[in-house]
C-alpha cells in the first residue's frame, strides 16, 4: 500500500530563490553607478547599526533628572521632621438637603407649567417628523457612502494580501534566535582590481549557504556552541620525562 505524500509537504517555506542573484555592483570590474549604488546601500546599513546602538544607549543611560543633587539630599532629610498643622479654622456645617417648602403653586403656575409640557410635545413631534424627512433625503447619500466604504475595503484587502506576500518572504522565527542578515560583501574604490588575477577573494560560500538555508526558513538560526571546560587541567609528570637529565 502507498502512502500518500501530505500536500503540506509540497509547499516551499519562502518564496525566495535557492541562489540569489547578487547586485550589479559587486561585480569585479563594475561600472560607476551600480558600483555607488552598492556602496549607499552598506552605508544606511551601517547608519541603522548605529542608530540602534545610540537607542541602546539612552534607553540603558541612567536619567539627569535622578541624579542627587545637594538640595534634593536636603528635602528629603527635613522631609519626615516638617509637620503640617491642621489649623485651618472652623468648618461651616452645610446641610445635605433642604426642607421641603410648604407653599402651594397658584393656578398661574400651573397653567404656566401645563404650556411648556404641550409646547414641548409639539417640539419633539415636529423634530421626529424632520428628522424622517431628513432620511429619505439621505438615501442617495447612503448610496454614495456605502459605495465608498466598499472601496475602502478593497483596497485594504489588496493591501493585506500583498502583505502577506511580503511575509511569505521573510525569514521567520523557528528558533529561540532570530535571522541576523549578513555582512554586505563590497570592495572600496580604492581597493578595486581591474582583473580577475588581482582580484581578492570576499566572504565564504560555505557561510553564504549556511545563511541562504536559514533565510529560507530550512533550517533555524544558530550560533557557534561556546566550549566550557568542567573541570581544570592536570599536568602530570610521566616517568620517561623524569628520567630525563640535563
Amino acid at each position: 500500500m502507498l502512502v500518500k505524500r501530505p500536500a503540506r509537504l509540497n509547499v516551499k517555506p519562502s518564496t525566495l530563490p535557492a541562489v540569489e542573484v547578487p547586485a550589479p555592483g559587486a561585480s569585479y570590474n563594475p561600472d560607476f553607478l551600480s558600483h555607488q549604488a552598492l556602496l549607499l546601500q552598506g552605508h544606511e546599513i551601517e547608519l541603522k547599526k548605529q542608530k540602534a546602538e545610540l537607542r541602546l544607549e539612552r534607553q540603558l543611560a541612567f536619567p539627569k533628572e535622578q541624579i542627587a543633587t545637594r538640595e534634593s539630599a536636603f528635602q528629603e532629610e527635613v522631609e519626615g521632621l516638617i509637620e503640617e498643622s491642621d489649623d485651618e479654622g472652623p468648618h461651616e456645617y452645610t446641610p445635605l438637603y433642604h426642607a421641603a417648602s410648604g407653599e402651594k403653586k397658584t393656578e398661574r403656575q400651573r397653567k404656566w407649567e401645563r404650556q411648556l409640557r404641550e409646547r414641548e410635545k409639539r417640539w419633539k413631534a415636529l423634530r421626529q417628523a424632520r428628522d424622517r424627512q431628513q432620511q429619505l433625503f439621505r438615501l442617495r447619500s447612503l448610496k454614495t457612502e456605502v459605495l465608498q466604504q466598499e472601496e475602502t475595503t478593497g483596497r485594504r484587502q489588496e493591501a493585506r494580501r500583498a502583505k502577506k506576500l511580503e511575509e511569505e518572504s521573510l525569514p521567520r522565527r523557528l528558533g529561540k534566535l532570530k535571522y541576523q542578515e549578513p555582512d554586505l560583501d563590497l570592495q572600496l574604490s580604492s581597493e578595486m582590481a581591474g582583473s580577475l588575477r588581482r582580484l581578492k577573494p570576499e566572504g565564504s560560500i560555505l557561510k553564504d549557504r549556511f545563511k541562504s538555508l536559514q533565510k529560507r526558513n530550512l533550517i533555524e538560526p544558530r550560533e557557534r556552541a561556546k566550549f566550557v571546560r568542567k573541570h581544570k587541567l592536570k599536568y602530570v609528570e610521566k616517568r620517561a620525562f623524569k628520567e630525563v637529565t640535563v
